[in-house]
């Protein structure tokens, strides 16, 4: 099988044009409808493996479908970091996402979540104005924390589970990740919260996501990051006979707000 590789970063300028005057504060928005679609939509339905759908997203409006091809490594990556209208300190990622039937979990994968200006993952060095937070889907069909942080233990991101929840396939949730930088370069003060329709799933704090207060270190860019791994064939999606299966999610109404903004059951990104 044909091995599927494609990072997109997209300058803050292309944004302009989608954010709502009415909406102080929104740094980013795309609900994938054919009225209001703007330059996020145009980047994730450029990826093979990402396919813009009528009558799937929340209320049968237009959602994203993300294919996830099973390969030695878990599943094919997808992998896009959009710029956000301003670096902020804090800021909250929402979007909806619908596990269609025919998903797996298997032993957990990587979903959306929020970076820097140069995000640090795939067990990559530290530097000292770089980090990640994202969202991971788990073996038990939930959700955790995986953050890439000065304060981690080994090469790999950190991981912090919360509360019991499970997620049931074939209809949309809610997910906000609730992001804030730690204030000094050597203070532990960051922290980073997941929501499913408004309530508190993951507390994960006593973060240090940067060592350095530099303007590329706060939060700037959009990781659209969905796959399954891991980095090994027991992250694989498979079929009765042991093959590797593709399954699939749905995708609708991201949003990033600076500050907190919660988002309490799916439907539309503004406010």
């Amino acid at each position: 099988m044909n091995k599927v590789f494609l990072l997109i970063i997209i300058p803050a300028l292309t944004l302009t044009c989608i954010v709502r005057a009415e909406s102080p504060g929104l740094l980013l928005s795309e609900d994938f409808s054919l009225e209001t679609k703007g330059p996020l939509a145009g980047v994730l339905e450029a990826h093979p493996l990402l396919e813009i759908i009528a009558n799937e997203g929340v209320n049968g409006t237009h959602g994203l479908k993300a294919t996830y091809q099973g390969c030695d490594r878990g599943s094919e990556r997808i992998v896009i970091r959009y710029r956000l209208l301003e670096r902020v300190q804090e800021a909250t990622l929402c979007y909806d996402v619908r596990f269609e039937e025919d998903f797996q979990f298997v032993r957990g994968g990587k979903l959306n979540g929020l970076g820097p200006d140069r995000p640090i993952s795939g067990g990559n060095e530290m530097t000292s104005e770089g980090w990640s937070a994202r969202v991971n889907f788990s073996s038990d069909e939930s959700l955790r924390t995986y953050l890439y942080i000065q304060n981690k233990d080994g090469i790999y991101g950190a991981s912090r589970s919360g509360n019991e929840f499970t997620f049931e396939r074939g209809r949309y949730y809610a997910v906000s990740l609730h992001m804030k930088l730690n204030s000094n370069t050597d203070s532990i003060d960051g922290f980073a919260k997941i929501y499913v329709d408004g309530e508190l799933l993951v507390d994960h704090t006593e973060v240090q996501f940067r060592a350095s207060t530099v303007p590329e270190s706060e939060i700037s860019n959009l990781l659209f990051s969905s796959f399954h791994g891991g980095s090994s064939p027991v992250w694989a999606p498979r079929d009765d006979e042991g093959n590797y299966a593709t399954v699939h999610a749905m995708f609708d109404n991201f949003a990033v707000y600076e500050g907190r903004s919660i988002r309490s059951k799916p439907g539309t990104c503004w406010k």
